[in-house]
């Protein structure tokens, strides 16, 4: 079993980040977004086979209910909640971890955006696949707020002090046997899947990674912890340096944009030959990876903070940054669909997907170009 630290008497009490610092919380930046892998691609997909549920329905229920955990969450974390007790103390130690790893696996704007592209092949319209890109994001602006107002009904209405050292060792005792539960957990998510739970989305082939279920949960579970990682790094590390004077935030915005776009990576290869889908690799890396390293929860919890931090313009704000990832949203939402209709071209307009097409006759030129100097 593992040992987690518990807090002694000597340990601080960070007020300016509320957060307790151990060394558990290296595991949890592992643990949580595994865990958040078996519930999307393990038991959510056992949903949808077994079930009229279509992927689209859960994705969005996913992202809704994941912005409002983040502002549950949030509130936890930046204070404006305070522990009043062993239990709501254990939420305001897991917090910061829980928006970073869980969160940002569990929801997903990459994912929002290619399964609008599906919605809009499938039903021959562009509007549709706008419409549920537009209706998510709004949805999770009220789910963030209608979360953070959950988390103050709960929590303590008294000042946060020192007195909450009270509750700090019943607390990580709380978190040992949460910790635990999660492990449990995935092992069962792994035993389930070994007795057939679900089917493989990939046919057994000969690739260099055998296609079972084992191996592809397992493939799914780390490229989703290197994702949470990696987003979060551009977020808070990377784009800062970059954009130091802007009142919007960037890094998320950044992150759906970059990571959104590299999502499109399985279905562009696709292009250039179908047995790419095959590939686990590719898959984990555009569907799990990608996934978790753009932020849907946190873009909602951005849109609350400017709507309520800034008594002048705070409106104004919230709705630029609203626009701002729309936009995004919706360039790589029409280049998604693009790539899906030269995927499917039977049922599809001759003139749709054109500009794709256009591009990919461009890139073909280069090539065969560059291999006609490097015979000469």
């Amino acid at each position: 079993m593992l040992a987690i630290p518990v807090l002694d008497g000597d340990a601080k009490y960070t007020k300016k980040s509320h957060i307790y610092r151990t060394p558990a919380q290296r595991i949890w930046v592992v643990l949580l977004p595994a865990a958040a892998t078996c519930l999307t691609d393990v038991w959510f997909q056992t949903a949808i086979l077994s079930s009229a549920i279509g992927y689209d329905f859960v994705l969005a229920i996913a992202n809704v209910s994941g912005a409002f955990l983040d502002g549950f969450f949030a509130e936890w974390e930046s204070g404006g909640a305070v522990p009043n007790g062993s239990k709501t103390e254990a939420l305001h130690l897991i917090s910061e971890d829980m928006r970073a790893s869980f969160l940002s696996t569990y929801t997903s704007w990459a994912g929002m955006v290619g399964v609008a592209a599906s919605i809009a092949h499938s039903r021959s319209s562009f509007l549709i696949g706008l419409g549920y890109i537009i209706v998510s994001i709004l949805c999770s602006f009220v789910a963030v707020q209608l979360g953070s107002d959950f988390a103050k009904y709960i929590a303590s209405s008294a000042p946060i002090t020192n007195t909450s050292y009270q509750f700090a060792k019943k607390a990580h005792h709380i978190l040992h046997r949460f910790m635990v539960l999660l492990i449990l957990y995935i092992i069962a998510s792994y035993i389930y899947l070994d007795r057939g739970g679900t089917q493989n989305l990939i046919d057994g082939k000969n690739l260099v990674i055998a296609s079972t279920a084992w191996n592809q949960l397992s493939l799914s579970i780390l490229f989703a912890v290197c994702g949470a990682y990696a987003g979060n790094k551009v977020a808070d590390d990377i784009t800062p340096k970059i954009f130091q004077r802007s009142m919007l935030p960037m890094g998320t915005l950044i992150c759906n944009a970059l990571f959104g776009l590299l999502g499109l990576s399985l279905n562009c290869m696709r292009l250039s030959d179908q047995s790419w889908e095959d590939s686990l690799l590719l898959r984990a890396f555009a569907l799990n990876f990608c996934g978790a390293a753009s932020l849907f929860a946190r873009h909602a919890s951005d849109n609350r903070q400017l709507y309520y931090g800034n008594t002048k313009g705070g409106v104004r704000l919230a709705g630029i940054n609203i626009t701002a990832n729309i936009l995004f949203a919706t360039l790589l939402f029409w280049v998604a669909l693009e790539i899906e209709i030269l995927l499917n071209p039977e049922a599809t307009n001759k003139k749709s997907g054109r500009v794709v097409r256009k591009l990919l006759k461009i890139l073909e030129r280069q090539r065969e170009g560059q291999n006609t100097l490097n015979i000469g």
